[in-house]
């Protein structure tokens, strides 16, 4: 089994993912996303504290490596399978767990907005990762 990464495209997914989660979470569904969770979103808190910010970027590097071995596994698929594996890899390990906290006494909206942000950025890592090889 010879596993070959490029380890530039997963940098660079590790920062689509984190800049994805700064537009996800400030812009695109600060609102909602901050109401559902029961917190002021004027409020800077935690999310202005740059070890936060770290965390999350190194936990994006974590996802495309992760990610990056799956497709190296299957053989570098083009960018269509790559796409499908990302969404297989969301669907068995991100999307249907949480869901499961979510019907057993948590929000459907709230893992809604919570776990599309990880969908679109494993799709994102998918297409850099199956571009730049």
């Amino acid at each position: 089994m010879n596993v070959s990464i490029n380890v530039w495209a997963v940098i660079v997914g590790g920062v689509a993912h984190w800049v994805i989660g700064a537009l996800w979470y400030m812009v695109l569904f600060a609102k909602p996303w901050s109401k559902l969770k029961g917190i002021d979103a004027n409020a800077e808190g935690d999310r202005s504290n740059p070890l936060l910010c770290f965390a999350a970027l190194v936990i994006g590097v974590v996802m495309a490596a992760g990610l990056a071995v799956v497709l190296s596994l299957v053989g570098h698929p083009p960018i269509g399978i790559s796409i499908a594996i990302a969404l297989i890899v969301w669907v068995a390990f991100t999307g249907a767990p949480a869901f499961a906290n979510a019907i057993f006494g948590g929000s459907v909206a709230l893992w809604a907005i919570d776990n599309s942000y990880p969908l679109v950025s494993l799709v994102v890592m998918s297409v850099i990762l199956a571009a730049w090889r």
